[in-house]
C-alpha cells in the first residue's frame, strides 16, 4: 500500500512539473514577436494586460512562442546621456524596473510580473511578486545599484534598429501587422499558420 501511495506522489509531482516547465520546453516552431512600449503609456498597459497576457497565457502562445519585450518606446537619450522618457521621470524608473525584471528572470515570469505591474501607475514589484512567490531580490539589487541610463542603454540600442510612430509597437515575424494590437491573438494564429503551416489549439 505504501509503495502505491509513493509511485502515486511520485507521478502527481511529474505532473505538476510537466505544468510548470511547458514553456520552457524547446520547441523547433517559435513564432518571434517583439513589443516595443512604454511603461506608462495607457494604451501599452491595455495591450499588455488585455490581449498580450490573455494571448500568452490563457490561449497558451508563449510555448509557441520567441517573445521579446523592449520597455523603452518613445524614449530618447539627451545630450549628457541620460534617458528621457515620454512621460517623465517615473516612467524612465518604471522602465528600468522592467528592464531589471527581463534581465533576471525567463519570459514566463517575467511577463507574468510585468503584466500584473502594468495595471499600475507605480512599483508594484512586492504586490506582484507575493502571490507567485517569485524571489525578486536580484532584480532589486539590478535597479538600485545601476544608474537607470545603463539599465535602459540596450534597450535604447534594441528599439533604435527598428521604425515606428507609437506604442505599443507590436512586430509578429519581423513583420507589424495592421490588427496586431487591436486582435493580437488573431494575428498571431494568422502569422503562424502563415509561417508555420499549422493551425494552433483554439485558433
Amino acid at each position: 500500500m505504501g509503495r502505491f501511495i509513493n509511485v502515486c506522489l511520485l507521478l502527481l509531482g511529474l505532473v505538476g512539473v510537466a505544468r510548470t516547465t511547458k514553456f520552457y520546453t524547446p520547441q523547433a516552431d517559435r513564432l518571434p514577436v517583439n513589443l516595443y512600449y512604454e511603461t506608462l503609456c495607457p494604451y501599452c498597459k491595455e495591450f499588455v494586460t488585455k490581449q498580450l497576457d490573455y494571448s500568452m497565457f490563457l490561449r497558451e502562445r508563449l510555448q509557441h512562442s520567441d517573445l521579446t519585450l523592449v520597455p523603452y518606446g518613445n524614449a530618447v537619450i539627451d545630450a549628457n546621456g541620460n534617458v528621457e522618457c515620454q512621460h517623465g521621470v517615473d516612467e524612465c524608473e518604471l522602465n528600468a524596473w522592467h528592464a531589471c525584471i527581463l534581465e533576471h528572470h525567463d519570459i514566463y515570469i517575467s511577463l507574468k510580473l510585468i503584466s500584473c505591474m502594468m495595471q499600475n501607475k507605480h512599483n508594484s514589484l512586492d504586490f506582484c511578486s507575493s502571490p507567485m512567490n517569485i524571489n525578486v531580490t536580484d532584480v532589486k539589487n539590478c535597479k538600485n545599484t545601476r544608474k537607470t541610463s545603463d539599465i535602459l542603454k540596450k534597450y535604447a540600442e534594441e528599439t533604435a534598429k527598428v521604425k515606428f510612430s507609437g506604442v505599443p509597437a507590436v512586430f509578429i515575424n519581423n513583420e507589424r501587422p495592421e490588427n496586431a494590437t487591436e486582435d493580437f491573438d488573431k494575428a498571431f494564429c494568422d502569422a503562424y499558420l502563415k509561417k508555420f503551416n499549422k493551425l494552433l489549439y483554439k485558433c
